[in-house]
């Protein structure tokens, strides 16, 4: 795999995030105290103790943010969001040159983006037919696939109807608050001058394995970002790649300065919960998609979609790609680590 490690944060990818957060800021703090709580850590304290650099981002941020009303249809809806931070990461150009790209090229884009980030849901040949989705007819039957609330589905809708419309808006936005993603970072220059050489060091050390083979199942050339707005998360599109720079610090598989207590807390909380515990039971019988997961289970894809980002980081299931699907398996060697930490701990 061709990995091109950056030494610096991504301003596209920052901006966008930023201005997602400013605009929901306290339910952002919330969650990420839940999700912290979820993987069986005190999350508010974690976050106290270790966050406090993303407020002193944020707040830099807002001092110099320039809003307009309209941005308010890009960045309250998170999964709305999530496509179009997909989509302009990967389409990095349109910031400058996107009144040279063809009101297709823009449709077709996101079109590719929809399908990729929901392969699992698609056969190649399908695919292939997606992308010549143009009539109002035709994106009602494409979006009818996919498992978003009416409200994602229709701004969605609008979106693939006037694609240039919209894009320029959002360009708009992000470029207008490129100067107060650059003050932000000059109030937090110090401690991102030790993170990012840490996070980048690590990751020449192949300091978290399961990442790296996410990335490599979606790209044989991709390019890797540290990420401070998304701290504790990582995300994988199709040539780029962004890694928070205190992903470190959780207790997860793979993570070799993890506390061995946290870690084994962690799992107990995962296995303490009962579509998680089903899920696994599950991958017993044989490995399995997100799809046949949330059918077989009565779940949603997406509440099956955390369920997985959580058992991941436990490490007690894997990833492998086949037929362009990313299937999950039991990590069987790890759950029987797991059974004789329990055994020390309690016999």
């Amino acid at each position: 795999m061709n990995l091109d490690i950056r030494e610096q944060l991504d301003p596209l990818f920052e901006t966008m995030g930023l201005l997602y957060v400013s605009s929901n800021r306290e339910q952002h703090k919330e969650q990420t105290i839940m999700e912290l709580d979820k993987l069986g850590i005190d999350g508010e304290a974690f976050y106290n103790k270790n966050l406090k650099i993303i407020d002193k981002y944020i707040q830099a941020f807002q001092k110099h943010q320039i809003t307009e009303d309209s941005d308010r249809l890009f960045f309250t809806d998170q999964t709305y969001f999530s496509v179009l931070l997909a989509l302009l990461c990967e389409n990095a150009n349109w910031l400058t040159e996107l009144e040279k790209v063809s009101e297709d090229r823009i449709r077709e884009a996101l079109l590719q983006v929809l399908i990729s980030e929901h392969s699992e849901q698609h056969s190649s040949a399908i695919e292939d037919t997606h992308l010549n989705v143009r009539s109002l007819d035709e994106i009602i039957s494409f979006l009818e696939e996919y498992p978003f609330e009416e409200g994602v589905k229709w701004k969605l809708m609008s979106l693939l109807q006037q694609p240039r419309k919209h894009m320029l808006a959002l360009v708009s936005a992000v470029s207008r608050n490129l100067p107060a993603f650059e003050q932000a970072c000059k109030e937090v220059e110090k401690p991102l001058g030790k993170l990012i050489p840490k996070l980048v060091q690590s990751i020449h050390k192949n300091g978290d394995e399961g990442f790296l083979k996410l990335v490599e199942f979606f790209s044989q050339s991709s390019t890797l970002h540290p990420a401070l707005i998304m701290p504790l998360g990582q995300a994988v599109y199709v040539s780029q790649c962004y890694c928070g720079l205190y992903v470190d610090l959780l207790p997860i598989s793979g993570n070799h300065i993890a506390d061995p207590k946290e870690y084994l807390l962690m799992r107990l909380k995962a296995l303490a919960d009962n579509s998680k515990l089903q899920i696994l039971s599950s991958l017993k019988a044989s490995p399995k998609y997100n799809l046949e997961i949330a059918e077989q289970l009565g779940l949603s894809a997406a509440t099956v979609s955390h369920h997985m980002n959580v058992l991941l980081a436990s490490g007690m299931v894997g990833i492998d790609k086949k037929n362009s699907k990313v299937h999950y398996h039991l990590e069987t060697d790890n759950i029987r680590l797991l059974i004789d930490e329990l055994e020390r701990y309690l016999l």
